[in-house]
């Protein structure tokens, strides 16, 4: 499976190649025709080619989702990882390696092999013709539709916690793999001709930064590594961020009493503050404190489908208050956590629901969807 996004990663980077160079050399015979009209040798003159067609806004924002797309999913194969956190929580709960995993569910893996692909056809064909903010919501449709097809209702332990020391060790070990399969990747990717090894670059700093962040052995900061893995952009847009903490309640030194607050930084609508707590063993209660003008309707919406497909019941309520001001600086994010080094796993599907939600919703309030 990963040889096959390996070689998709480096045709897309190709390509994207390619078509740099066409715009360089149209611009080049374009200038070069203002200022002589080449002749064939019985003296008559060449007619020039047109000039290449300018990328418009809607194009640049289909190349730049499919690019965020491609590097998210690419990581998660480096990192010998499934694509989706709740197939995530299954493997690492029975102590299934990524191939016993994919053995167990070949034939639903064979039909997502080549979902990108078939995104990738659908979105381009529907690209002609159509103005910016049409093609904005065709792609952020499309993401979703890609997202909620590859999920399966799998059956969740809840008393199957999640070690955080045993997940630092693991993107520790995973990450080095990763580091290793893009050297190789960048080696190959010489031999087919791609000069332009930025993307590649940019990868191994990101996983090599996730290792160095892992080897601290840090709860929150595990937490916060394995939840960023999952989300579908990477990395994040400039200006948003989330912050994890988890405390005990009423003083109680148990783990699965644990309160876990997840604040989330948005470009339109301020600070998104979701508390959750375990009110039965998959039953989550969500209070949510947001401003007037969030979408509180959609994010159930949303939700709910997650609801279905985790097998896990959640309330939510919400606490309408003033959010921060635009002009306002956001800090950078400092994670903090309680010694606590286990978390539930139904906690840690609902907090990455709320992130992975909030954040889409803010990134298409972003583009007028």
């Amino acid at each position: 499976m990963a040889d096959i996004n390996i070689n998709q990663f480096l045709n897309n980077a190709l390509q994207q190649q390619q078509i740099r160079n066409n715009a360089v050399n149209s611009r080049t015979v374009n200038n070069a025709g203002t200022n002589a009209q080449p002749t064939t040798a019985n003296g008559a003159a060449n007619i020039p080619k047109p000039p290449a067609a300018n990328i418009t806004p809607a194009q640049n924002l289909q190349m730049n989702t499919l690019k965020s797309i491609d590097r998210a999913i690419y990581a998660k194969d480096l990192m010998g990882v499934p694509k989706n956190i709740n197939e995530f929580v299954y493997m690492f709960q029975r102590g299934l390696s990524l191939g016993q995993f994919n053995a167990m569910f070949a034939s639903q893996l064979a039909s997502q092999r080549n979902s990108l692909s078939q995104l990738q056809a659908q979105i381009l064909a529907q690209l002609q013709g159509m103005d910016f903010e049409m093609t904005s919501e065709i792609v952020n449709k499309q993401m979703t539709a890609q997202l909620q097809s590859s999920l399966k209702n799998l059956e969740i332990l809840s008393d199957g916690m999640i070690n955080l020391s045993q997940i630092a060790q693991l993107i520790q070990a995973n990450g080095k793999e990763a580091l290793t399969k893009l050297i190789m990747t960048m080696t190959q990717a010489s031999k087919m001709g791609l000069t332009d090894l930025s993307q590649l670059k940019d990868m191994a700093k990101l996983i090599n930064a996730s290792i160095s962040v892992a080897a601290e052995n840090d709860p929150a900061k595990t937490m916060k590594l394995l939840l960023l893995l999952y989300l579908p952009w990477l990395p994040l847009k400039k200006g948003v961020d989330f912050d994890l903490e988890v405390t005990q309640k009423n003083g109680d030194d148990s783990d699965s009493d644990s309160i876990l607050t997840v604040t989330i930084t948005t470009i339109n609508f301020g600070t998104v503050v979701a508390t959750l707590y375990l009110e039965t063993s998959n039953s989550v209660q969500i209070s949510i404190e947001c401003s007037e003008k969030f979408p509180k309707k959609e994010l159930d919406e949303r939700l709910n489908k997650d609801e279905k497909h985790y097998s896990m019941n959640a309330l939510t309520t919400y606490d309408v208050k003033d959010s921060l001001k635009p002009e306002q600086k956001i800090k950078s994010a400092s994670v903090n956590m309680s010694k606590t080094t286990e978390v539930n796993p139904y906690l840690l599907l609902a907090a990455h629901s709320i992130i992975r939600h909030v954040i889409d919703i803010d990134n298409n309030a972003s583009i007028g969807v």
